[in-house]
């Protein structure tokens, strides 16, 4: 006889595998390391900031959705929620993307905080850790916390870190670190960050201001016997990635707003330090880590034969993943004693269970280091000889591959250099290095030059292959641009050079001007014959015909 098949059982059964157990969370900040970027007339959200022709929030929902994650709550400021939310409507919607669920809220959104303040007064002091206690319960399962301005190497895919929280069931947490340029290192706050390079788990994250400050640095005898393999560098990163636990919102609720502001800078280190101290560990574990009733148990606790005693025990279940509930003999047999024994044995108030070497904490917090591998060099053709003679000559192979983050004027200008050496890498033929999300043509939905309407660029004009020319920009008779990536709808007069710049969109520079290294936020004018180098200016900024700046960060109606 053939059994009967309930479809609509399936569908719950399909259902049910193809839900994604983690969500995203994306944080839009209002970019105060970014000046001249944030001031002027008509300044763009620190999430539309353009990358390569695009917003620079793209980078990250691409990411997020090559790792099959499909639910993502964005929080923004009051201020940028209009912008936003238009422009997430026109470029991921149902049609787009018909499994995307994007959720938009502003800061003044979410569950009253125990400070009232108006939404402009929440904007100028939002911290992260605050913002996600204000929303935790739009939260429904565990998450991956991410910034808006965030371009990963392509050797690391959000699945991977996932794919690592999951091996590691002990874990609340797990965080990536990076190592970044020089250039970029420079502009970022210096930190001591201790790895267990066996395991793994990330034990101490203290600001090197504070060691300079205190001239000594104490490490407790205890966490160094739990962890021998102790690593301690200053070349790490934060990259504002994290994979939480969704518990771990439970306990940022216990917490006062004014006492965890920020999650990079007070709610992890606090979360990490209770991972190694005992004392902190066990007193969290009931929030992180919260009991799971057995069946089995919950069952013979009702029992009328067993004492009252033992049945209290079996409602008593360990954390899952915990060191206690993996070592723990098994029963020999089912009875109820002795399952009230290993029930005893295992728990938390038990008195016979077995103590491993991290005192039994049950948790972890773990780390994810991205660190560019080291390039070889790429041996020239010994077949034929190279010009001058020099057989068998070493010739650089591609740039490393870099975590970048485009929250200072550094990182944003890595990674549009970045990009332009991608355009050169890919139309030299050579695999291109540090390409992530950030491609060509296809990654960024920007048209090369020479796909750019023949009639909007003169025939004398030169743009270089290495260069990204957006829709709409008409460029003069004899002009050149050359590394450099240019928005849409820009005018570039006559004769006008540029080297190594990047143009935001609406951008006009006029007749035989000359500019090097200079970044043009929207509506710009760059005066006839002004010569421009090493600069930044913000939004709606005009400089003068014939004005001679050199490395200046000027906003609208200022003058050099």
């Amino acid at each position: 006889m053939s059994a009967i098949i309930d479809p609509r059982q399936r569908a719950r059964e399909r259902q049910a595998v193809e839900k994604p157990d983690f969500s995203a969370v994306i944080l839009v900040g209002t970019g105060d390391n970014l000046y001249p970027f944030n001031q002027g007339t008509n300044v763009l959200p620190k999430a539309l900031m353009p990358v390569g022709n695009v917003a620079a929030i793209n980078l990250v929902l691409d990411w997020v959705f090559a790792a099959g994650l499909t639910d993502i709550l964005v929080i923004v400021p009051p201020s940028s929620e209009a912008s936003v939310s238009e422009y997430l409507h026109q470029s991921y919607n149902t049609e787009s993307h018909p499994r995307a669920r994007i959720s938009l809220k502003s800061y003044a959104d979410g569950e009253d905080d125990d400070e009232e303040a108006d939404p402009m007064e929440m904007e100028e002091r939002a911290g992260t850790a605050r913002l996600l206690k204000r929303f935790r319960s739009l939260i429904k399962t565990d998450f991956v916390l991410l910034p808006c301005d965030i371009s990963f190497p392509s050797t690391l895919t959000l699945a991977s870190i996932l794919d690592k929280h999951r091996a590691t069931p002990d874990a609340v947490m797990t965080s990536v670190f990076y190592e970044a340029p020089e250039a970029i290192k420079e502009n970022e706050e210096k930190m001591l960050v201790a790895t267990d390079k066996e395991t793994d788990e990330l034990l101490l994250i203290t600001p090197l201001e504070t060691l300079e400050a205190e001239d000594d640095l104490e490490l407790r005898t205890s966490l160094i016997a739990r962890h021998p393999t102790l690593s301690l560098s200053t070349r790490l990163l934060d990259a504002h990635v994290y994979v939480f636990r969704r518990t771990v919102l439970d306990l940022l609720a216990t917490r006062r707003s004014k006492d965890l502001s920020s999650v990079r800078e007070q709610f992890v280190p606090w979360l990490v330090k209770g991972a190694w101290q005992s004392g902190l560990g066990h007193e969290w574990t009931p929030i992180l880590c919260p009991p799971r009733r057995d069946p089995l148990s919950l069952a013979l606790s009702r029992s009328v034969a067993m004492p009252w005693e033992q049945a209290a025990l079996l409602d008593q279940s360990s954390c899952p993943g915990s060191a206690a509930s993996e070592n723990a003999p098994l029963p020999a047999t089912s009875t109820g004693e002795e399952l009230a024994a290993f029930k005893a044995a295992v728990s938390k108030s038990g008195k016979t269970r077995r103590r491993s070497a991290r005192d039994n904490v049950p948790w972890t917090c773990r780390v994810v280091i991205s660190k560019p591998p080291t390039p070889a060099p790429v041996a020239a053709a010994a077949a034929a000889p190279a010009k001058g003679g020099n057989k068998g000559k070493q010739s650089p192979g591609p740039e490393p591959e870099y975590l970048v983050r485009a929250n200072s004027l550094a990182g944003y200008w890595e990674i549009n250099r970045r990009l332009v050496r991608a355009l050169g890498a890919a139309n030299a033929g050579q695999a291109p290095g540090g390409v992530a999300n950030v491609g060509v043509s296809a990654a960024t939905g920007a048209a090369p030059a020479a796909a750019t309407a023949a009639d909007e660029i003169a025939d004398s004009a030169q743009i270089s292959p290495d260069s990204l020319v957006g829709d709409g920009v008409r460029v003069g008779d004899r002009a050149s641009i050359k590394k450099c990536i240019v928005g849409r709808h820009c005018n570039i007069g006559r004769g006008a050079k540029l080297t190594g710049c990047v143009l935001w969109d609406w951008v006009t520079v006029e007749d035989n001007a000359r500019l090097e290294n200079v970044i043009l936020c929207g509506n710009v004018r760059i005066g006839e014959k002004a010569q421009i180098k090493d600069c930044e200016f913000g939004p709606g900024f005009e400089a003068l015909p014939g004005a001679v700046l050199k490395g200046e960060r000027l906003i609208a109606g200022q003058e050099a």
